[in-house]
């Protein structure tokens, strides 16, 4: 089964002492060299941090949350499609967009005075 980007989906928290889980937003598309195994998500919590991007709930095309939601594009994971279940919904584009922008931004390209990369 594919997963298709702007999906939340819970799936493992790493990092976490004890085994819990966290909706992931899917930011990958079929493109993904491994689309049909695995997507790259970034995290959701219900935690507002200052870079954090909010989601309203309007930002829901299917699906939402009983409680504020807040996306954190930092934390990002190659999320196994086996290891997820239990779909939350869809997020619309435009906010997906905003979080892979966001993401883009904590991984700038250095260039040298040349233009290109070093």
């Amino acid at each position: 089964m594919n997963y298709s980007q702007g999906e939340v989906w819970w799936g493992p928290a790493p990092h976490k002492s004890n085994s819990a889980y966290r909706p992931w937003l899917i930011i990958s598309d079929d493109t993904h060299p491994f689309a049909d195994e695995e997507s790259i998500a970034v995290a959701l919590t219900t935690q507002q941090h200052p870079a954090g991007i909010a989601v309203l709930e309007d930002n829901w095309i299917r699906g939402g949350s009983d409680t504020d939601a807040f996306i954190s594009p930092w934390y990002v994971i190659n999320l196994k499609h086996r290891d997820i279940d239990n779909l939350q919904g869809v997020l619309s584009q435009t906010l997906v967009a905003e979080t892979i922008t966001h993401l883009r931004n904590y991984t700038p390209i250095n260039t040298g005075e040349d233009g290109n990369a070093e």
